[in-house]
């Protein structure tokens, strides 16, 4: 019996996808940030909540490709897909590193 694989240019389109609302995220973060340094935090706050709102598609979309391997579906080797998850795993410590850096704004502006 054949294993079943993915077909890369669906793991091409996930991977995108997974770039894309990680990159997505990474601009919300950075905005964020500047709206604390200028001392608007709920603004911050809300930017920070749409970053997180992009990350859980990203991860989710990689989640899934990920399951399939789980359950018996190849994956082939993509420099795409490793690319995508190095980005989304990126953006993720981003966003935990400007959380910090956010709360340090709130206290020296609070």
């Amino acid at each position: 019996m054949e294993m079943k694989k993915v077909d890369p240019n669906e793991l091409n389109l996930l991977s995108m996808n997974v770039i894309l609302h990680a990159g997505n995220a990474r601009d919300f973060v950075f905005q964020a940030v500047n709206k604390a340094a200028d001392g608007e935090f709920e603004q911050a706050d809300n930017l920070m909540q749409e970053a997180n709102n992009e990350v859980v598609i990203a991860h989710k979309t990689q989640t899934s490709t990920l399951q399939k391997e789980a359950e018996g579906v190849e994956i082939p080797y993509s420099p795409l897909f490793g690319h995508a998850q190095d980005t989304l795993m990126t953006v993720k410590t981003e966003i935990n590193l400007m959380k910090e850096i956010i709360k340090i704004y709130k206290k020296l502006k609070g």
